[in-house]
């Protein structure tokens, strides 16, 4: 089982840098604020969406920088840990986050009206789901729209385009089996089974460009590399921000 998990993390780690190619991070095209202007901007964006008035300000943005302050503090935590988060640790960060969660629609629902209420919890709940329409795509559908990116960037031909649908619908399938598969291991991995997963992710990644390059023009594959270069470098960059 646990070799099956490697090889899940093998695959899932390629076929998401493949699909990710040609898309820019999202959080990379954000502007680069810091925490203090990230809370001023929500504070903004409240005070505008439900007409806070001046004490109703003062007393979000207490509200903001506290949730902000303790989200900086976890996230430093994590960054300082060299350990993996348990499955018990994960149900009592859960937990947390739920108590978390009541306890500020608590705060908010004691400093809005009743209007201003019902439209928080009314955004709330659209961004909600808007965030769930973004993240449940089908394969199907993340595939078709990595081929449309490409057909677009490099003029793929009309075989061209069923040759690289083929090859993203056969690597899609594989991921989702062995995604499925990694849910039911709870191995942790060793260095050497770390550095097994990067020389067998690098020979995935050399598999799939030789493949893309079988299919593509000369011009074409030139542009296709100079992409992934630039989407990895653009990642690498997001990571380093991150930090």
């Amino acid at each position: 089982m646990k070799k099956l998990f490697i090889a899940t993390l093998l695959f899932v780690g390629i076929v998401s840098f493949a699909q990710d190619i040609n898309q820019k991070p999202k959080r990379d095209q954000r502007e680069k604020l810091t925490p203090e202007q990230r809370n001023e901007k929500h504070l903004q964006k409240l005070t505008s969406d439900l007409n806070l008035d001046k004490k109703q300000q003062d007393q979000v943005k207490q509200l903001i920088a506290e949730k902000s302050a303790k989200a900086e503090k976890f996230k430093q935590s994590r960054k300082d840990s060299k350990t993996p988060l348990t499955a018990e640790e994960k149900a009592t960060f859960k937990k947390q986050m739920e108590a978390e969660k009541a306890a500020t629609d608590a705060k908010m629902k004691s400093i809005l009206n009743a209007d201003q209420y019902t439209k928080w919890t009314a955004l709330k709940k659209e961004r909600k789901d808007h965030h769930k329409s973004k993240d449940h795509k089908s394969p199907q559908e993340h595939n078709q729209a990595h081929l449309q990116k490409l057909t677009t960037d490099l003029n793929l031909n009309a075989e061209q385009q069923k040759q690289v649908s083929e090859l993203l619908s056969d690597r899609s399938t594989k991921m989702a089996m062995l995604k499925k598969s990694r849910k039911d291991s709870t191995a942790q991995l060793t260095d050497a089974e770390k550095k097994a997963m990067k020389k067998q992710m690098e020979a995935d990644h050399k598999a799939y460009d030789a493949k893309m390059k079988s299919i593509l023009t000369a011009d074409q594959y030139t542009k296709w590399t100079a992409i992934q270069k630039e989407h990895k470098d653009k990642m690498k960059e997001y990571r380093k921000d991150k930090k």
